[in-house]
């Protein structure tokens, strides 16, 4: 792609962005945020702000990037959970955002009080917050305000540790889909009991709020969901983020010269990789696998969170080189005309233009420009130079297009999911 056309959707990721920027106070300080989409998402979601935050820091605005993640720390609590999502103006929680802002929530009184709007969910989202607070370090070489975010990083990754990691094994476990960031993924099918098949079977979407009704019930106690709730989920997209992110946490510790943090983020970056190779990798098959429930029962659904690991620099060779030469370089996996769907094009549930109006369908086919933003930088880093290039330019062709849409039909390019979307703006970061 030439520097005229590249140079375009830079403006035009700028536009979309400023566009999608909303502001808030907090205890008397004015915030400045991105929502994802203005029409179906107008909240701030976790990992679409770390997203935002990078495009900003690549396209110069490092103020604008600073404070993205810094309307993200604002609602840190006290245990060191920062939220799935903040729902800053409570004129925006109304339809079918009314019931939902309530369920993933703690607290019972709230649900029957039709006066009170949670201003947060009590889940997560896949933890790139370090990896975003680096990208705004490359750029401007802040220390202080590496220094700004340390404390709370690191408060952030114990916390996911101690609280989230019931075995002790150094993997993390969702509990609930919407977790995953990735909602409707089949990898989830099995666990939930869905058959999309069946004609027997429940919506989708009615299988994956019976989750999210017993965490409500449960008052979002994680002791009492570990051991009682048969969703528990040792994801590969979210351990591998979050892997990332301790390795990246390391290197910000170091250029804060923090030498306890360092350490801790080593030690555990590498007892994480150590278990997600023990325990998800299948050697049979050549790929990772989600561990569901108590158990640890792979669930053997060949989906975009497959190949995530990918991301991990200390990835043994013999690994990386199995993922991507007998699956995302297959033409009956995961090699389609546009890179890089959701699902393999061999799987049952491969949908390439799955959408519909109570967003059940999304992420079962669909390409998404973040998990290709994480691919390309993946793939560089273990030498996979013109395979990263080839999936950097076919988005960039997408977006060129067809605008910034949430997803992509990866047979026909045609988008699907919302218009408008930011993390799509991540292909001028590719």
């Amino acid at each position: 792609m030439n520097n005229k056309l590249y140079k375009d959707l830079e403006n035009r990721s700028q536009e979309l962005l400023e566009k999608n920027t909303r502001t808030a106070q907090k205890n008397g300080r004015k915030y400045f945020f991105t929502v994802p989409s203005g029409k179906v998402y107008p909240f701030q979601w976790f990992w679409d702000s770390c997203f935002h935050a990078i495009v900003w820091a690549h396209l110069g605005k490092l103020d604008r990037a600073k404070e993205e993640l810094r309307a993200l720390v604002a609602w840190q609590n006290k245990r060191g959970l920062i939220p799935h999502v903040i729902f800053w103006h409570r004129k925006h929680v109304s339809g079918s955002w009314k019931s939902w802002h309530k369920l993933q929530n703690r607290g019972y009184f709230s649900w029957f009080n039709p006066f009170i709007k949670s201003k947060t969910t009590s889940e997560i989202q896949p933890p790139v917050i370090a990896q975003a607070v680096e990208k705004i370090w490359k750029k401007d070489a802040d220390k202080l305000f590496v220094k700004e975010m340390l404390k709370p990083l690191y408060v952030y990754y114990r916390y996911l540790v101690e609280n989230r990691s019931p075995q002790g094994d150094g993997l993390i476990s969702i509990v609930c889909q919407y977790e995953s960031g990735i909602d409707y993924s089949p990898a989830y099918d099995r666990t939930i009991g869905y058959d999309e098949h069946s004609e027997k079977n429940q919506e989708l979407l009615q299988k994956v709020r019976k989750v999210t009704y017993l965490n409500k019930f449960l008052n979002y106690n994680l002791r009492w969901i570990f051991s009682v709730s048969p969703f528990q989920t040792k994801d590969v997209l979210v351990n591998s983020i979050f892997i990332q992110g301790l390795v990246t946490l390391g290197r910000l510790a170091d250029i804060c010269e923090d030498v306890m943090i360092k350490k801790w983020a080593q030690k555990q970056a590498t007892k994480s990789l150590d278990a997600l190779i023990d325990k998800c990798y299948d050697k049979k098959d050549g790929l990772f696998y989600n561990l569901d429930g108590k158990d640890e029962i792979q669930s053997k659904v060949k989906t975009i969170l497959s190949l995530m690991p990918l991301i991990i620099e200390n990835l043994p060779k013999r690994i990386v080189d199995r993922i991507v030469l007998e699956y995302l370089t297959n033409n009956e996996e995961f090699f389609t005309p546009f890179l890089v769907p959701s699902v393999s094009k061999n799987e049952t549930t491969f949908n390439p233009n799955s959408n519909d109006r109570d967003r059940s369908g999304i992420w079962r086919g669909p390409l998404s420009m973040n998990t290709n933003w994480f691919l390309v930088h993946g793939l560089r880093q273990h030498g996979y130079y013109d395979l990263a290039d080839e999936i950097a330019k076919k988005s960039k062709e997408l977006v060129k297009q067809h605008g910034f849409n949430e997803f992509y039909n990866p047979l026909t390019g045609e988008p699907v999911g919302a218009n408008e979307f930011g993390w799509a703006t991540l292909v001028v970061d590719m």
